[in-house]
C-alpha cells in the first residue's frame, strides 16, 4: 500500500510539473506575438506619415524657377538666356545668340505670377517656356513671337511676348533717320524768280528758252 501511495504522489508531481512547463511556453509565445506588433509602429510597417515629410515632398514637386540656361537654335546658333525681374511682377527673358561672326539678342516679357498654377509648379512652367524658345524658327526675327506654357495657356498675361530685338528696327526710328538724311532745298531770297522774269520779258513761244538762259546766268 505504501508503494502505491508513493507512486501516485510521484505521478501527481510529474503531471503538475508538465502543466507548469506548458503554461510557461504558452506565455512565451504570447509575448513573442505582442512585441512585433509594437515594433511595427516604431520601425515602419504601419507607421503614420509625418507632416514635415509631406511638406518637403510638396516643395520638391513645385520646384523653383531657373535663372539662366543655354541652348542651340534651329538655325544652329549658340544661344543663352537669363531671367530678370521679381517673381510677383513682370519678368524679362533676355536671349543672346551668336552664329559665326554675327551676334544678336531679343527680349520677351510677361507676368507668370498672373497664372494661379504658376505658384504651384513654377518648374514645369519654365520647362515649357524654354522648350518653346528652342522651337522658335528664326529666333529674334519674328516681332509677333510669343512663348507659352500649357500650364497657363488660358492666362494671356502669363505669356511672354517679344518686346525688343537687335534684328528689328522700329518704323518710327527709320522715318526719323530719313528726315535727317534728306537734304532740305535752300533758296536765296535775293535771287529773282525765273518763271516770273521769263513771263514778263518773253512771249509764250520763247518762254522755255528764256527760262534756260536766266537759269544759266544765275548759275
Amino acid at each position: 500500500m505504501r508503494f502505491f501511495g508513493l507512486a501516485g504522489l510521484l505521478l501527481l508531481l510529474f503531471i503538475t510539473e508538465c502543466l507548469l512547463a506548458e503554461g510557461q511556453q504558452q506565455r512565451r509565445k504570447r509575448k513573442g506575438k505582442i512585441q512585433p506588433q509594437l515594433g511595427e509602429s516604431q520601425d515602419g510597417g504601419n507607421k503614420a506619415p509625418s507632416l514635415g515629410t509631406d511638406v518637403k515632398k510638396q516643395r520638391r514637386g513645385r520646384g523653383s524657377a531657373p535663372k539662366q540656361g543655354r541652348f542651340v537654335s534651329r538655325e544652329q546658333a549658340q544661344c543663352k538666356w537669363a531671367l530678370r525681374g521679381q517673381e510677383d511682377s513682370d519678368i524679362n527673358l533676355r536671349v543672346d545668340c551668336k552664329k559665326e561672326l554675327s551676334d544678336y539678342w531679343c527680349e520677351f516679357t510677361g507676368k507668370p505670377s498672373a497664372c494661379a498654377k504658376y505658384s504651384q509648379d513654377a518648374k514645369t512652367y519654365w520647362k515649357h517656356i524654354t522648350r518653346a524658345l528652342k522651337k522658335q524658327k528664326g529666333i529674334c526675327s519674328q516681332p509677333s513671337a510669343v512663348l507659352k506654357s500649357s500650364l497657363c495657356r488660358s492666362t494671356k498675361a502669363a505669356h511672354l511676348k517679344m518686346t525688343g530685338s537687335s534684328l528689328l528696327t522700329s518704323p518710327a526710328a527709320g522715318e526719323e533717320q530719313e528726315k535727317i538724311l534728306t537734304p532740305v532745298p535752300v533758296t536765296d531770297a535775293d535771287s529773282p524768280d525765273v518763271d516770273k522774269v521769263a513771263a514778263e520779258y518773253c512771249n509764250d513761244r520763247w518762254s522755255s528758252v528764256c527760262k534756260f538762259l536766266f537759269s544759266a546766268i544765275q548759275g
